[in-house]
């Protein structure tokens, strides 16, 4: 990460967070490009971040979770990705279910 893509966001400044999975649209069978998993912030001011969590491990995702809340900011998990991840099911298949499209 170069040193301009850095952004420090205070604890204060967050209103609620979110666990979001976002499915790529894939448009044949063999597009490898990943989906989309990732934290939107949602700041005080207005604003939104997002920040890609990747192949995140559920541990992580925990501590992550655990801290946002330990500070009294709501966090959302309407997919469920935190608790498919702590029983170790695969996010992809999950969400997929045997689709080849995201149509």
């Amino acid at each position: 990460m170069r040193k301009k893509d850095k952004q420090i966001i205070n604890l204060s400044e967050i209103k609620n967070a979110s666990v979001v999975y976002l499915k790529n649209l894939r448009l044949s069978p063999i597009d490898f490009d990943l989906d989309y998993l990732d934290l939107i912030l949602d700041l005080n001011k207005g604003t939104k971040v997002t920040l890609s969590l990747g192949s995140i491990e559920y541990q992580k995702l925990d501590s992550i979770l655990t801290l946002l809340e330990d500070k009294d900011i709501a966090v959302h998990d309407k997919q469920g990705v935190q608790q498919l991840l702590k029983e170790n099911k695969n996010l992809f298949n999950h969400f997929h279910r045997k689709e080849w499209t995201s149509l």
